[in-house]
C-alpha cells in the first residue's frame, strides 16, 4: 500500500510541477502581435485546463496520498508534525493561493487580448512568468524536503 500511495503522490507532484514548467516556457514564446486570436484562445483555454484537469486534481491527490501515507501505512515513522510534512501542507496553501492568482491573471490576459491591448497583456504575462518561478521554487523546495525528510 505504501508504494502505491507514494507512487501516486510523486506522479501527482510531477504533474503539478510539469504544468508550471510548460506554462513558464510556452507563455513568453507566444507572439501576441502576430497571433492575437491564438494567444487569446490559449489563455482562456489554459486557465480552464490547468485548474480543472491538472492543478486541482494533482494537488488533491498530493494532499490525500500524503495524509494517507501518514495515517494508513502501518509502522510509518513519520508524524503530521514532522518538518517536511508541515512544509508540504504550506506548499499546498501556497498552491491554492497561486492557483487563484494565476486563474485571475490568465483571465486578465485573455481579456486584454480580447480588447486588443497587447501591451497590457504582455505586462501581465511578465508578472505571471515571475510568479511562476516563485511557485516552481516552492514546489522544488518541498520536493527536496520530502526526499530528505527534513525534521526527522
Amino acid at each position: 500500500m505504501r508504494d502505491t500511495l507514494l507512487s501516486i503522490h510523486i506522479l501527482a507532484a510531477g504533474a503539478w510541477f510539469g504544468a508550471n514548467v510548460v506554462g513558464f516556457l510556452v507563455n513568453p514564446r507566444i507572439n501576441p502581435s502576430a497571433h492575437a486570436i491564438a494567444t487569446d484562445n490559449w489563455h482562456h483555454t489554459v486557465v480552464r485546463i490547468k485548474q480543472r484537469y491538472i492543478y486541482t486534481p494533482a494537488q488533491l491527490l498530493v494532499l490525500i496520498t500524503g495524509v494517507l501515507l501518514l495515517i494508513a501505512v502501518d509502522d510509518t515513522p513519520y508524524k503530521m508534525t514532522d518538518a517536511f510534512v508541515l512544509i508540504g501542507f504550506l506548499a499546498l496553501v501556497v498552491a491554492v493561493l497561486s492557483g487563484i492568482y494565476f486563474a485571475r491573471q490568465g483571465a486578465r490576459v485573455g481579456a486584454a487580448y480580447d480588447a486588443g491591448d497587447t501591451e497590457a497583456a504582455g505586462s501581465i504575462e511578465q508578472r505571471i512568468a515571475m510568479w511562476s518561478l516563485v511557485d516552481m521554487a516552492v514546489i522544488v523546495v518541498t520536493m527536496v524536503a520530502m526526499v530528505d525528510t527534513w525534521g526527522v
